[in-house]
């Protein structure tokens, strides 16, 4: 065969085999993406909300098991004034680092939903990832809602949860002081704006000493704290100082969220997030610490500190949130503890 037929044959085969390579990547990464939203709701049985009397039922709502997750989507359903802003924030800068997308989903005060609102999130979640499926094989999203689970609402496979909390006082007193001053002095508003009335009681102390009802927690009745976001939209998770509540709250932690960081202890967090979750936070600590810079986005300076004895009067009326605030960062630290053992 002549040279230049040679060399002609030779430069067909390889772009037959360029074109079966890209073929075959091209309905891959199709593939892992179309897994996440191949099964449609409009065809899903009709499901009533779970009942509060079947500890049986709370259980195998998470029962599926970790190996129906997939490490390509990430759900963060934050929890407010924990520190979540700027775990959203160093989440977009990284995308381009980690070459996934991050996506806020529309947000509500609703974080306790029915079972509708419930499906209509998950049909969110869907047609975000079809949109995104051309462009990403990972996709991370983050929402304040309690924890959800996905798989019996339509999707396929369970995201990877992560999540951010904080000591439960703290958090309470942030969110009384945040109330006040939102929006802040200065604060461009939407044309028509109205402020709402000025809440009743300056400082937490003169609140508790008060008992006003942003302040006054009672062991039965149902509170938007932290156990909800881990139990999931059940009357009983939103109930304070619930056993049953506790009890799921943890369960889920350990079936479905990779992470969940402690606010108070942020370096066993982005050392734990870079290791668990390489795929969205490989090199989360220098981002952190030289380009964010401020220890805490969204921060209101100007709050009060706690006293000793108002403290004690909250602790003593949140002792599951401290139950489990102490069962997170007992978690965290075995997780950190691990990593530190198998660096060395």
């Amino acid at each position: 065969m002549p040279e230049p037929v040679r060399r002609q044959v030779r430069v067909l085969c390889c772009c037959v085999i360029i074109l079966l390579v890209v073929a075959y990547t091209t309905s891959n990464h199709w593939s892992v993406q179309q897994e996440w939203f191949t099964k449609d709701t409009r065809h899903h049985t009709p499901h009533h909300e779970p009942s509060t009397s079947s500890s049986n039922h709370r259980l195998r709502e998470s029962e599926r098991g970790k190996e129906d997750t997939t490490m390509d989507l990430l759900f963060f359903n934050r929890i407010p004034k924990t520190g979540s802003e700027m775990l959203v924030l160093l989440l977009q800068w990284l995308q381009g680092y980690n070459t996934f997308r991050h996506i806020r989903l529309k947000n509500s005060i609703k974080r306790h939903l029915t079972y509708t609102q419930q499906r209509k999130l998950a049909q969110e979640v869907r047609e975000k990832l079809q949109e995104s499926s051309v462009d990403v094989s990972r996709v991370s999203f983050d929402r304040h809602v309690h924890f959800t689970n996905f798989t019996s609402l339509g999707l396929n496979t369970m995201p990877v949860y992560l999540n951010l909390i904080r000591d439960p006082v703290e958090k309470m007193a942030s969110r009384f002081y945040y109330a006040r001053v939102t929006p802040p002095p200065g604060a461009v508003t939407p044309s028509g704006y109205h402020p709402p009335p000025q809440p009743p009681y300056t400082t937490l102390e003169e609140c508790v000493n008060n008992q006003g009802s942003q302040c006054t927690f009672i062991t039965g009745q149902q509170y938007d704290l932290t156990i909800p976001y881990f139990c999931g939209h059940q009357q009983f998770c939103r109930e304070l100082n619930s056993e049953s509540a506790l009890r799921q709250a943890q369960h889920n932690v350990e079936a479905w969220y990779a992470v969940v960081g402690v606010l108070e202890d942020i370096n066993s967090t982005l050392t734990v997030l870079h290791h668990k979750l390489p795929q969205f936070f490989h090199g989360v600590t220098d981002i952190y610490y030289n380009e964010l810079l401020a220890p805490h986005h969204n921060k209101n300076w100007n709050r009060p500190k706690t006293t000793p004895e108002v403290e004690e009067v909250l602790k003593k009326n949140l002792t599951l949130e401290y139950e489990f605030y102490n069962f997170i960062r007992q978690r965290l630290n075995l997780q950190y503890q691990h990593i530190q053992t198998t660096q060395h």
